[in-house]
């Protein structure tokens, strides 16, 4: 019963995070609304495995040396900030696309822009593996629930946890933004919205740069 109560609190903790606003949750928004509902679960999954990449740091021990030296820390913030103004940049030069001819069954519904499954998949995850704030949370959180005297089951499972939470809640997030109905009402200003997407990076990669550990 008691690590069931540990599991529901770390999901719970989990989940509060992941809906919050940040990063993820931009770049999430950005590739549905522009490059459509495929790019966004596959961006989705990308995130969820950059999680998954934190969770492992975690359990082995690494996050706890990146916290701890002063010259990883700056490394992976500085290379997270940059990463976050370069798609930044690309966002904010965003031109508008052709819409899809609706008379034309082969483009009828599908996006403007494309871009691929791989590339989709490698932005949600760089997004998040690059994210220095990250490796604080789960170091703090995963602290709470994680003992050594836990089988590596229960480690795994704390693991998939947050990974599938992070998955799930960002594809809800693009398969909703992707709706036909939803789509109609921001396709005449979805390169605005990439644009605005784009600023929203740049000053989150500035934020991260400028702040202290």
């Amino acid at each position: 019963m008691e690590l069931f109560l540990k599991w529901l609190a770390l999901a719970g903790v989990q989940t509060a995070a992941t809906m919050s606003p940040g990063p993820a949750f931009v770049v999430a928004v950005r590739n549905a609304m522009t490059y459509g509902r495929k790019a966004g679960i596959f961006t989705a999954i990308g995130l969820g495995c950059g999680v998954g990449v934190h969770v492992a740091f975690v359990l082995f021990g690494i996050a706890y040396i990146l916290t701890k030296s002063v010259l990883l820390y700056t490394i992976v913030k500085y290379a997270g900030a940059a990463y976050l103004v370069f798609i930044g940049i690309k966002a904010l030069k965003s031109k508008k696309a052709e819409p899809a001819d609706p008379a034309n069954e082969q483009t009828a519904g599908k996006p403007a822009k494309t871009i691929s499954s791989y590339k989709a998949f490698l932005i949600g995850f760089m997004t998040n593996v690059l994210n220095p704030k990250a490796v604080v949370f789960f170091t703090a959180v995963y602290a709470q629930f994680i003992d050594p005297a836990m089988s590596w089951q229960i480690h795994a499972l704390y693991g998939i946890t947050s990974v599938t939470i992070e998955i799930l809640w960002f594809s809800g997030v693009a398969i909703v933004l992707t709706n036909p109905a939803v789509k109609r009402k921001f396709d005449k200003i979805v390169h605005w919205i990439e644009r605005s997407c784009g600023a929203l990076m740049i000053a989150l990669g500035a934020k991260l740069a400028l702040s202290a550990k």
